[in-house]
């Protein structure tokens, strides 16, 4: 198993319907052994080489902890700019998804060129209000020309469905056809997995913050009021009538047409995205959770004297990868007519949950066609 972990999907297909879903997510808990007895600066240090993909919001909801920890009040430039970074690589994360890895998924090619001009754009732009603003101008330029084929508000002020899944089907964009593509499975209602998002403060310190660091099995299977819940783009963007609307049709498209919509919402500075909170949860002792790319993102420490005594993270691949959760909902059950049906079902869920880890799924047939 790699530092990061892998999640294994396992499921199987009888009498035309998934069945016997099993998500394992597992992750070694690296946080506690690797910085039990350092200093905050040298888990700061540590923190973007453990983590591959997104190791910016790491690194910022880590310094936003141990601020907590330590007493420390950032001044405001710093917590502005910490917000931009986790915005900054949410976008340059959702660009990757929408212009590379889903068309890939989907049999095309992808757009190389233009998701390397938005993420040169992206990896400068949290310095400054300014530099922040003309990236997100320039971006604006490009999502409209290149990816919706439309202006922004127009694109998100559409109250239907059905007024996206045409867009997406008329092909106008390669975007589009990413989507269209991701939306062909049979539509089916999965169970709704409450969602996640913005947690209130009280909740954040009492059923998250504190449990993470008096149980490490909490940051391997984190839950709320006894049961998992959804974060991320879908459950981000629950306000959107038109979000709401496939969701109530089929969540695996939900969450694709998720992704497009917190883009352009990020765009115009209508999203929650980037949201950084802190907390000090007693004497040594100190909490962040941030809003990025794949969902709510936790870290908590408790100091002794200038060193770690304990420390917990708990990330978004943990809450919508729980054996109960999201991902388990949404196969249980579906209708699948062929092996090969039923894998892309496994593979587009998965997909637009988007774990941050490797996946590893295996589907096993009793049907004799694979058509």
């Amino acid at each position: 198993m790699s530092v990061e972990g892998v999640v294994h999907l396992s499921a199987r297909l009888a009498a035309g319907r998934i069945s016997g879903v099993r998500v394992a997510a597992e992750r070694p808990l690296v946080a506690q052994r690797l910085f039990a007895g350092k200093t905050p600066a040298e888990a700061l240090r540590l923190v973007p080489n453990l983590y591959s993909v997104c190791g910016k919001s790491q690194a910022v909801v880590a310094a936003a902890a141990l601020d907590a920890a330590l007493g420390h009040a950032p001044r405001p430039a710093i917590h502005h700019r910490r917000e931009r970074e986790l915005a900054a690589e949410t976008l340059a994360e959702h660009a990757f998804r929408l212009l590379l890895d889903w068309p890939k998924l989907c049999g095309a090619a992808g757009d190389v060129v233009l998701l390397s001009r938005m993420r040169s754009l992206l990896a400068s732009a949290p310095v400054s209000e300014a530099s922040w603003g003309a990236a997100r101008d320039a971006l604006v330029g490009m999502t409209e020309s290149r990816l919706l084929g439309t202006e922004l508000d127009p694109w998100l002020e559409q109250f239907s469905a059905s007024e996206w899944l045409d867009w997406a089907r008329s092909g106008h964009t390669d975007c589009g056809r990413t989507l269209a593509a991701l939306s062909s499975l049979p539509e089916w209602a999965a169970p709704e997995t409450p969602p996640l998002t913005r947690p209130q403060h009280s909740v954040f310190v009492e059923q998250m913050a504190r449990p993470a660091l008096a149980n490490p099995a909490f940051s391997a299977r984190p839950e709320l009021d006894g049961q998992p819940a959804e974060c991320g783009a879908l459950a981000r963007c629950q306000a959107q009538p038109a979000v709401r609307d496939l969701a109530r049709r089929d969540r695996i498209m939900a969450r694709a047409f998720s992704r497009v919509a917190e883009f352009a919402m990020v765009l115009r500075a209508d999203s929650t995205v980037g949201r950084l909170e802190t907390a000090v949860l007693g004497p040594g002792e100190g909490a962040a959770i941030g809003e990025m790319a794949r969902g709510v993102l936790l870290h908590a420490v408790r100091l002794d004297g200038d060193r770690i005594a304990d420390y917990a993270i708990v990330a978004p691949t943990e809450w919508n990868f729980h054996p109960q959760g999201a991902l388990y909902r949404e196969l249980e059950g579906r209708p699948a007519r062929s092996a090969r049906a039923a894998r892309r079902a496994l593979d587009f869920a998965a997909a637009t949950l988007d774990p941050c880890v490797a996946l590893e799924p295996s589907l096993e047939t009793a049907e004799a066609t694979d058509a």
